[in-house]
């Protein structure tokens, strides 16, 4: 009996062990599985997140370019002289300034602003063989930056991510590259959903000939002969009196009851069945997708003349509409040919070109005229529409090449559209 018992107690006793071996193996292989699960959601997390921070800087940049593009379009181009490296300088702090406004993992998106840092400008100049645009670097009139955001380990900034305290590592590197161009040889100009084109509905003289010379956008602005008696401040907006190297114009609308063929200044509807209302709304937004008829989805500015219907001079809740847009750079409209109708000012008027400008003053006159002065200037527009955007993607050597003389033929000095090339 004694020696039975002895083998049972044994046999319990290795079944104990066994069994508490089984459930230390269980619960090692749990713990295993539980470190494989939690390595792979902390992989699959570092891997969003550094998706995210790349998207993050890749928005970043693209901004910061187009920041940058602003200021390469502005009035300087219509100076004879002007300090090329200051507005250059002035356009790589501004264009660091937006990215800093951006966050990459939580924290300001750095660029070096210096000469030689991240923000280039230079031109894209094609190649002949390929017909690739290809960036060159340049001050000399550039017309595109090139923006490179930079977060890594060599500049002390990298992407921290979750696995760092278990890999040892500093962060993760992330760089992003963005190429914003401007480029005035415009085709068109057309609304887009939601965006109006940027007119101010005034057609100036374009050129009086020899008995009007004084009053003519050729003679006063193109030829320079107009008085400087005002500047504008692109920065702070301010019209400033005294000279700013840019001439004006002043011009002046129909005079109530006198010969409206003297007047320099028309205002137009681009639809015949406009109210005064529409006009109004035209003169403070420009023109929407609803103002422009069936027939005239864009207005190109390829074909010889547009044909307007004007309204009696500027006045009645007109002037007070202009007055709210003073130094406000909108595309302005010049004309070699007005038919009047009557002795009201109404008629219509041929316009030839496009131009932009702002209005620096303008006043009322006792006559039911009103006398503005206007400066050009040099704005950009998403409604803009190239005309490399629209021909010469195709064809033989020769043909590409006229495409290239036909649009160049279309460079406008005061309207540029601004897009990202790269």
């Amino acid at each position: 009996m004694m020696v039975r018992w002895q083998l049972t107690y044994r046999h319990h006793q290795a079944v104990r062990v066994d069994s508490s071996n089984r459930r230390g193996s269980m619960a090692l292989a749990a713990m295993m599985s539980l470190l494989v699960i939690i390595g792979g959601v902390a992989v699959a997390l570092d891997r969003l997140w550094l998706d995210n921070a790349q998207t993050e800087l890749e928005a970043a940049v693209e901004a910061a370019a187009l920041r940058g593009g602003q200021f390469l379009a502005s009035d300087d181009l219509l100076r004879l002289e002007f300090d090329i490296e200051t507005r250059l300088e002035l356009a790589r702090n501004e264009a660091g300034s937006i990215a800093d406004q951006n966050l990459i993992a939580g924290e300001p998106v750095e660029l070096n602003a210096a000469p030689d840092g991240d923000i280039r400008f230079g031109r894209l100049v094609r190649r002949e063989r390929t017909g690739a645009d290809v960036f060159l670097e340049t001050s000399d009139r550039p017309t595109s930056v090139v923006v490179r955001g930079t977060h890594s380990r060599s500049r002390n900034n990298p992407v921290a991510m979750f696995l760092n305290s278990v890999s040892g590592s500093d962060g993760a590197d992330v760089s992003a590259m963005s190429e914003a161009s401007i480029d005035n040889r415009v085709l068109s100009l057309r609304p887009l959903a939601g965006v109006p084109v940027p007119v101010l509905p005034i057609a100036i003289l374009r050129d009086g000939g020899e008995d009007r010379t004084g009053e003519s956008w050729e003679s006063q602005i193109e030829n320079r002969e107009g008085a400087d008696n005002y500047g504008f401040d692109e920065q702070t907006g301010e019209i400033t009196k005294g000279p700013d190297g840019i001439p004006e114009i002043r011009v002046r609308s129909a005079v109530r009851r006198g010969n409206p063929e003297e007047a320099n200044v028309h205002l137009f509807v681009v639809s015949d069945s406009a109210t005064i209302e529409q006009l109004v709304s035209h003169v403070s937004n420009g023109w929407s997708e609803q103002d422009m008829p069936s027939q005239l989805a864009e207005l190109r500015l390829d074909q010889e003349a547009h044909e307007f219907k004007t309204v009696n001079g500027i006045n009645g809740p007109t002037p007070e509409a202009i007055e709210q847009l003073l130094g406000e750079c909108r595309i302005l409209f010049l004309y070699d040919e007005f038919i009047p109708r009557g002795r009201s000012g109404a008629g219509h008027v041929q316009i030839t070109r496009a131009v932009a400008g702002r209005v620096l003053s303008i006043k009322e006159l006792g006559d039911d005229s009103s006398e503005l002065v206007i400066q050009p200037g040099v704005m950009t527009t998403r409604t803009a529409q190239l005309a490399s955007e629209f021909s010469g993607a195709t064809g033989s050597r020769t043909q590409k090449r006229g495409n290239e003389e036909s649009r160049e033929k279309l460079a406008n000095r005061y309207i540029y559209k601004l897009q990202i090339t790269n």
